[in-house]
Protein backbone atom coordinates (compact mmCIF):
# COMPACT_ATOMS: atom_id res chain seq x y z
CA UNK A 1 0.00 0.00 0.00
CA UNK A 2 2.39 2.60 0.84
CA UNK A 3 4.48 1.77 -2.82
CA UNK A 4 1.27 2.34 -4.45
CA UNK A 5 0.83 5.60 -2.55
CA UNK A 6 4.75 6.58 -3.50
CA UNK A 7 4.29 5.64 -6.63
CA UNK A 8 0.82 7.78 -7.08
CA UNK A 9 2.72 11.11 -6.09
CA UNK A 10 5.66 10.36 -7.91
CA UNK A 11 3.12 10.29 -11.04
CA UNK A 12 1.28 13.27 -9.31
CA UNK A 13 4.65 15.26 -9.31
CA UNK A 14 5.25 14.39 -13.18
CA UNK A 15 2.03 15.69 -14.40
CA UNK A 16 2.17 18.84 -11.80
CA UNK A 17 5.41 20.10 -10.75
CA UNK A 18 6.08 22.24 -7.97
CA UNK A 19 5.70 25.53 -7.50
CA UNK A 20 9.00 27.01 -7.21
CA UNK A 21 9.12 29.33 -3.82
CA UNK A 22 9.11 32.38 -5.77
CA UNK A 23 9.17 34.31 -2.66
CA UNK A 24 12.18 32.93 -1.11
CA UNK A 25 14.07 33.01 -4.36
CA UNK A 26 13.07 36.60 -4.30
CA UNK A 27 14.40 37.27 -1.07
CA UNK A 28 17.84 35.89 -2.35
CA UNK A 29 18.04 38.67 -5.07
CA UNK A 30 17.33 40.83 -2.29
CA UNK A 31 20.00 38.98 -0.18
CA UNK A 32 22.49 39.44 -3.22
CA UNK A 33 21.99 43.09 -3.63
CA UNK A 34 22.30 43.79 0.07
CA UNK A 35 25.58 42.43 -0.19
CA UNK A 36 26.21 44.45 -3.41
CA UNK A 37 25.34 47.34 -1.17
CA UNK A 38 27.57 46.54 1.92
CA UNK A 39 30.73 46.52 -0.87
CA UNK A 40 29.60 49.88 -2.20
CA UNK A 41 29.61 50.72 1.41
CA UNK A 42 32.79 49.56 1.90
CA UNK A 43 34.25 50.81 -1.35
CA UNK A 44 33.26 54.41 -0.86
CA UNK A 45 34.96 54.22 3.04
CA UNK A 46 38.29 52.85 2.00
CA UNK A 47 38.23 53.28 -1.89
CA UNK A 48 39.76 49.92 -2.82
CA UNK A 49 39.98 49.33 -6.63
CA UNK A 50 39.24 46.06 -5.56
CA UNK A 51 35.94 46.30 -4.43
CA UNK A 52 34.81 47.85 -7.33
CA UNK A 53 36.24 44.40 -8.97
CA UNK A 54 33.87 42.52 -6.32
CA UNK A 55 30.81 45.10 -7.10
CA UNK A 56 30.90 44.23 -10.96
CA UNK A 57 31.29 40.54 -10.26
CA UNK A 58 27.36 40.82 -7.21
CA UNK A 59 26.17 42.43 -10.05
CA UNK A 60 26.97 40.15 -12.30
CA UNK A 61 25.53 37.17 -10.23
CA UNK A 62 22.25 39.49 -9.19
CA UNK A 63 21.48 39.53 -13.05
CA UNK A 64 22.52 35.70 -13.13
CA UNK A 65 19.67 35.07 -10.08
CA UNK A 66 17.08 37.25 -12.23
CA UNK A 67 17.48 35.51 -15.05
CA UNK A 68 17.03 31.92 -13.12
CA UNK A 69 14.17 33.85 -11.56
CA UNK A 70 12.26 34.30 -14.40
CA UNK A 71 13.04 31.16 -16.50
CA UNK A 72 11.17 29.42 -13.38
CA UNK A 73 8.54 31.76 -13.70
CA UNK A 74 7.90 31.19 -17.58
CA UNK A 75 7.96 27.20 -16.61
CA UNK A 76 5.84 27.46 -13.95
CA UNK A 77 1.92 26.58 -14.01
CA UNK A 78 0.72 27.71 -11.01
CA UNK A 79 2.40 31.05 -8.82
CA UNK A 80 2.01 31.69 -5.35
CA UNK A 81 0.58 35.36 -6.22
CA UNK A 82 -0.16 37.00 -9.52
CA UNK A 83 2.40 36.06 -12.26
CA UNK A 84 2.53 39.76 -13.35
CA UNK A 85 3.38 40.67 -9.74
CA UNK A 86 6.05 38.16 -9.57
CA UNK A 87 7.84 39.24 -12.56
CA UNK A 88 7.78 43.08 -11.68
CA UNK A 89 8.97 42.25 -8.27
CA UNK A 90 12.28 40.11 -10.19
CA UNK A 91 12.49 42.73 -12.57
CA UNK A 92 12.84 46.12 -10.13
CA UNK A 93 15.26 44.11 -8.03
CA UNK A 94 17.35 44.00 -10.60
CA UNK A 95 17.42 47.89 -12.03
CA UNK A 96 18.88 48.51 -8.68
CA UNK A 97 22.30 46.26 -9.49
CA UNK A 98 22.38 48.13 -12.68
CA UNK A 99 22.96 51.22 -10.79
CA UNK A 100 24.85 50.50 -7.97
CA UNK A 101 27.45 49.28 -10.70
CA UNK A 102 27.48 52.45 -12.68
CA UNK A 103 27.90 54.56 -9.38
CA UNK A 104 31.02 52.20 -8.77
CA UNK A 105 32.15 52.20 -12.22
CA UNK A 106 32.13 56.65 -12.62
CA UNK A 107 33.82 56.99 -9.30
CA UNK A 108 36.28 54.37 -10.69
CA UNK A 109 36.57 55.82 -14.19
CA UNK A 110 35.84 59.57 -13.66
CA UNK A 111 38.53 59.30 -10.73
CA UNK A 112 36.42 60.55 -8.02
CA UNK A 113 37.59 60.55 -4.59
CA UNK A 114 34.24 59.46 -2.25
CA UNK A 115 32.97 61.96 -0.07
CA UNK A 116 30.82 62.45 3.22
CA UNK A 117 27.60 62.25 0.97
CA UNK A 118 28.00 59.56 -0.94
CA UNK A 119 28.73 57.63 1.94
CA UNK A 120 25.44 58.87 3.83
CA UNK A 121 23.83 57.99 0.56
CA UNK A 122 25.45 54.29 0.32
CA UNK A 123 24.66 54.16 3.58
CA UNK A 124 20.72 54.95 3.39
CA UNK A 125 20.52 52.79 0.14
CA UNK A 126 21.67 49.61 2.06
CA UNK A 127 19.52 50.52 4.86
CA UNK A 128 16.46 50.65 2.41
CA UNK A 129 17.58 47.40 0.51
CA UNK A 130 18.09 45.55 4.12
CA UNK A 131 14.13 46.52 4.97
CA UNK A 132 13.00 44.95 1.10
CA UNK A 133 15.12 42.16 1.76
CA UNK A 134 12.98 41.36 5.35
CA UNK A 135 9.91 42.33 3.77
CA UNK A 136 10.15 39.42 1.43
CA UNK A 137 11.10 37.06 4.23
CA UNK A 138 7.75 37.61 6.05
CA UNK A 139 5.49 37.89 3.67
CA UNK A 140 4.72 34.35 3.23
CA UNK A 141 4.04 34.60 7.15
CA UNK A 142 2.42 37.68 7.53
CA UNK A 143 2.40 40.29 4.77
CA UNK A 144 1.10 42.93 7.28
CA UNK A 145 4.75 42.84 8.49
CA UNK A 146 5.71 42.82 5.04
CA UNK A 147 3.89 46.24 4.52
CA UNK A 148 5.73 47.76 6.92
CA UNK A 149 8.88 46.67 6.07
CA UNK A 150 7.83 48.17 2.33
CA UNK A 151 7.39 51.84 3.86
CA UNK A 152 11.41 52.50 4.65
CA UNK A 153 12.55 52.08 0.74
CA UNK A 154 10.12 55.02 0.27
CA UNK A 155 11.10 57.05 3.47
CA UNK A 156 15.20 56.44 2.16
CA UNK A 157 14.08 57.60 -1.33
CA UNK A 158 12.95 61.08 0.56
CA UNK A 159 16.28 60.90 2.81
CA UNK A 160 18.36 60.40 -0.24
CA UNK A 161 16.88 63.10 -2.63
CA UNK A 162 17.48 65.87 0.72
CA UNK A 163 21.16 64.34 0.76
CA UNK A 164 21.48 64.78 -3.27
CA UNK A 165 20.46 68.40 -2.37
CA UNK A 166 23.00 69.05 0.22
CA UNK A 167 25.69 67.53 -1.71
CA UNK A 168 24.88 69.83 -5.19
CA UNK A 169 24.74 72.90 -2.50
CA UNK A 170 28.04 71.95 -1.24
CA UNK A 171 29.76 71.74 -4.47
CA UNK A 172 30.01 75.45 -4.69
CA UNK A 173 29.98 76.42 -1.22
CA UNK A 174 32.39 73.84 0.44
CA UNK A 175 35.62 73.49 1.33
CA UNK A 176 37.31 73.17 -2.24
CA UNK A 177 34.71 76.19 -3.60
CA UNK A 178 36.29 78.27 -0.55
CA UNK A 179 39.84 77.59 -0.91
CA UNK A 180 39.76 78.31 -4.68
CA UNK A 181 37.93 81.61 -3.63
CA UNK A 182 39.93 82.44 -0.66
CA UNK A 183 43.44 82.30 -2.58
CA UNK A 184 46.31 84.85 -1.72
CA UNK A 185 46.31 85.43 -5.47
CA UNK A 186 43.01 85.15 -8.52
CA UNK A 187 42.87 82.05 -9.50
CA UNK A 188 44.15 80.80 -12.97
CA UNK A 189 41.44 79.89 -15.97
CA UNK A 190 43.41 76.34 -15.54
CA UNK A 191 42.03 76.09 -11.74
CA UNK A 192 38.91 77.63 -12.62
CA UNK A 193 37.92 75.14 -15.11
CA UNK A 194 39.52 71.86 -13.52
CA UNK A 195 37.19 72.67 -10.18
CA UNK A 196 34.48 72.77 -12.17
CA UNK A 197 35.60 69.58 -14.30
CA UNK A 198 35.83 67.81 -10.88
CA UNK A 199 32.27 69.40 -9.62
CA UNK A 200 30.59 68.21 -12.71
CA UNK A 201 31.84 64.28 -12.34
CA UNK A 202 30.93 64.44 -8.86
CA UNK A 203 27.85 65.71 -9.73
CA UNK A 204 27.43 62.70 -11.75
CA UNK A 205 27.91 59.82 -8.79
CA UNK A 206 25.28 61.85 -6.47
CA UNK A 207 23.13 61.79 -9.79
CA UNK A 208 23.48 57.98 -9.87
CA UNK A 209 23.12 57.38 -6.09
CA UNK A 210 19.73 59.37 -6.18
CA UNK A 211 18.63 57.27 -9.42
CA UNK A 212 19.41 54.19 -7.42
CA UNK A 213 17.15 55.20 -4.76
CA UNK A 214 14.29 56.10 -7.07
CA UNK A 215 14.75 52.25 -8.20
CA UNK A 216 14.89 50.92 -4.64
CA UNK A 217 11.38 53.30 -4.02
CA UNK A 218 9.78 51.23 -7.12
CA UNK A 219 10.78 48.10 -5.55
CA UNK A 220 9.13 49.05 -2.03
CA UNK A 221 5.98 50.31 -4.25
CA UNK A 222 5.56 46.53 -4.96
CA UNK A 223 6.20 44.84 -1.96
CA UNK A 224 3.52 47.79 -0.32
CA UNK A 225 0.93 46.77 -3.01
CA UNK A 226 1.06 43.05 -3.23
CA UNK A 227 1.17 43.20 0.91
CA UNK A 228 -2.22 45.13 0.60
CA UNK A 229 -3.52 43.13 -2.43
CA UNK A 230 -2.82 39.87 -0.41
CA UNK A 231 -2.73 40.88 3.38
Amino acid sequence: MAKQHHRLVRMFKRIIPQTPDFLGLVAQQCSALEETLRTLVSYLEIYDDALVTRINEQVRDGHELRQRNLDLLHRSFITPIDREDIYTIIVRIDHIFDYVKTAARELDLLEVRPDDHMQAMAKQLLDGVSALHRGFIVFKADPTKAELEAVTPRIVERHIEKLYRRALADMFQGEAYQALKNKTSEPSVMECLDFVVCQIKRREVYRHLSNTADRLAHAGEILHDISVKYG
